[in-house]
């Protein structure tokens, strides 16, 4: 089984568009989902009620959010998949049927809109996990339950959660980039500017590389 353990906060918007479709999976006991709000004000876990198998509440932060899901899963494999981000029935088949030494790895990503920005950003995204052998939360994580609960989790971060389980899981085996795109909301880029998000990102990751604390740097993330 494949547990799906889906951190959100404030998503009424894209719950029912991302988790109805897998449904039918549920049913046939080949994923559990699991849903860690972190303190919603809107109607995310009404809306999740029916279509997800425990429904956990804790305070945001998506590592924290992502260990208590983990600490209640009964799956062999756990994937990690961010609320505004769509991945097919195929696509959790394939996870599910996957080789057991490939121990973990996440899929390639597409933005929900065509633009040629959004394409080229993507692309490079994907160079990028080619190249350094890491992929961020939005790509979908999947890690083996042993092997998750070896590592104790997601380390302890205010942001740079992904990044830095990458890291860890690298030091045991490459990942295994799986030649499919999830497809992930543009929402950011589009609220705080293109350009702009962009360099954020960057500035934040090599702060982050150069020893500054998360819960500085999530000051300026949001």
């Amino acid at each position: 089984m494949i547990s799906i353990i889906v951190p959100a906060k404030n998503e009424a918007k894209n719950i029912y568009k991302n988790l109805s479709h897998l449904q039918e999976l549920r049913k046939h006991n080949i994923c559990e989902i699991i849903l860690v709000d972190g303190g919603s004000t809107d109607n995310t876990i009404k809306v999740a009620n029916n279509l997800v198998d425990h429904v956990l509440k804790t305070r945001p932060g998506r590592a924290i959010q992502q260990n208590i899901g983990a600490s209640i899963a009964r799956g062999n494999i756990f994937l990690f998949l961010h609320a505004d981000t769509y991945i097919t029935t195929k696509q959790l088949l394939f996870i599910k049927n996957i080789k057991k030494d490939k121990i973990w790895g996440f899929f390639k990503i597409k933005f929900n809109k065509n633009k040629i920005k959004y394409k080229i950003l993507s692309f490079f995204i994907n160079l990028r996990s080619k190249i350094y052998n890491y992929g961020t939360g939005d790509q979908t994580i999947y890690i083996e339950r042993n092997i998750f609960n070896k590592i104790r989790g997601f380390p302890n971060l205010m942001i740079m959660e992904d990044i830095e389980i990458c890291s860890i899981l690298k030091r045991i085996s490459a990942p295994l980039i799986i030649n499919s795109h999830v497809i992930t909301s543009s929402r950011r880029w589009d609220k705080h500017g293109f350009i702009r998000t962009i360099l954020k990102m960057r500035i934040l990751r090599f702060l982050y590389h150069f020893g500054i604390k998360t819960h500085i740097l999530k000051r300026y993330y949001e």
